[in-house]
């Protein structure tokens, strides 16, 4: 029974960490960029895009890629972390994932001024 013992939290932990990422799964329509951390979605719902940042959409693949407007990279997950590379850059952008359901997305940039970058998911047709 010892020795089951680890190779179930072991496999307890993968499944965690890829049920997380997999929430993550999918396309994701850029909406606006508020000032600080915010963690509900609530009094965001409603909102379409019309920020002054323009549109975008985000994707991340199962595969740990992602692509965002003609760029693209890998990312990873840690905690409540997301790290992504760009192809052509040398630095990591993290972000905490401040709110994902299947639905919004919520990521808080810690750099610089703190902004939080709402998305809402990308209905597949």
């Amino acid at each position: 029974m010892f020795k089951l013992t680890p190779i179930l939290f072991y496999s307890l932990l993968l499944l965690t960490a890829s049920c997380s990422s997999n929430k993550l799964s999918g396309s994701w329509e850029f909406i606006d960029i508020y000032n600080g951390e915010i963690r509900q979605t609530d009094t965001l719902k409603t909102k379409t895009n019309n920020s002054r940042y323009g549109t975008g959409i985000l994707t991340f693949y199962p595969n740990k890629n992602f692509s965002s407007m003609g760029n693209s990279g890998t990312y990873q997950m840690e905690n409540n972390l997301l790290k992504m590379k760009y192809s052509d850059a040398e630095d990591t952008t993290t972000m905490k994932i401040s709110n994902v359901s299947k639905d919004y997305l919520l990521l808080f940039s810690m750099t610089g001024s703190p902004k939080t970058w709402f998305y809402k998911k990308v209905k597949e047709k």
